[in-house]
């Protein structure tokens, strides 16, 4: 999605008519979200955009946010990194920017979330009018069908990625009909689609070239051989690293709720799958989150 072509061929598709008929796609940017993050290093955005309304001067950001599981702090993750855009709008003394949320989301669980922010709070109407709010798009891969994907899509690319996205969780199987369209895309963007797939599942080479051969191909590109023999430890150990971080999220919420958000950025720095077990076993011994939060694992 850092491809200006994709995200325009995705806002297209999958925002809401009301806003994607409203869009000068020709003045689409993708912003560097890198620079920001790396001033406010707790708020995260994974691709933000900046483009013009149709007819008019007017600029409006489009933020995504991708989510593989549901989280509870994704609104409040998105509301911080608008802050952030806002606080820097003030700085240039700029008009301040109006910012769509997006929630690209493929994870295997429903999401059950509330997609405005207001619905995070128990709390009378009367009082709910004055409540901070805003809604988000949610683009949730399971309630689309593949047909819908490809049509909307625009593009062979896009499709195959967000395919490949859908059925990432499932049995690897259920992989071999994408494969058809992935076998049809330039070398390039056959790579990074099998670069994502082989670090998600644990894929052996003599099951990968058995679905080339049955979506069309002889025999797979020697290109992509080469890359599967340097690449494939690689790709099973970022799954794995994923994972084990992705269980230490669930364990610190499960046991500490929404106070855990403090230490996402730490997990998400650690690179070493041995020292996330570690954190995971001090996290089920401490009683509370003082304790945790003074423990030498974060040194």
């Amino acid at each position: 999605m850092t491809d200006p072509e994709a995200v325009r061929d995705f806002l297209k598709g999958f925002l809401p008519k009301s806003v994607s008929e409203r869009i000068d796609y020709e003045s689409i940017k993708v912003i560097d979200t890198e620079k920001i993050n790396r001033k406010y290093k707790k708020f995260y955005l994974d691709l933000s955009v900046e483009c013009q309304l149709s007819g008019s001067e007017s600029e409006i950001y489009i933020v995504f946010e991708h989510k593989s599981y549901p989280d509870k702090l994704t609104l409040i993750q998105v509301l911080n990194y608008c802050s952030v855009v806002w606080e820097t709008c003030i700085r240039n003394k700029e008009p301040l920017k109006p910012i769509i949320p997006v929630v690209f989301y493929h994870g295997r669980r429903r999401f059950d979330l509330p997609t405005s922010f207001s619905a995070y709070f128990d709390v009378d109407e009367a009082i709910r009018d004055y409540l901070v709010d805003f809604s988000i798009v949610l683009f949730d891969t399971s309630q689309h069908s593949d047909e819908e994907i490809f049509r909307a899509s625009g593009s062979l690319y896009l499709a195959a990625s967000i395919l490949a996205m859908k059925h990432i969780f499932e049995d690897f199987k259920s992989l071999k009909p994408i494969f058809r369209h992935i076998m049809r895309l330039d070398r390039d963007r056959f790579l990074m689609v099998l670069e994502y797939v082989i670090m998600v599942k644990d894929i052996k080479e003599e099951e990968l070239e058995e679905i080339v051969k049955e979506a069309g191909g002889d025999t797979m590109p020697s290109l992509a051989q080469r890359w599967l023999e340097q690449g494939r430890q690689q790709g099973m150990q970022q799954g794995m690293l994923q994972e084990a971080r992705e269980m230490v999220l669930d364990a610190l919420e499960a046991k500490f709720g929404e106070t855990s958000a403090y230490f996402k950025p730490q997990v998400a720095k650690i690179t070493d799958r041995n020292k996330l077990k570690e954190i995971l076993k001090i996290i089920l011994k401490v009683q509370d989150i003082k304790e945790l939060e003074s423990s030498h694992i974060w040194n």
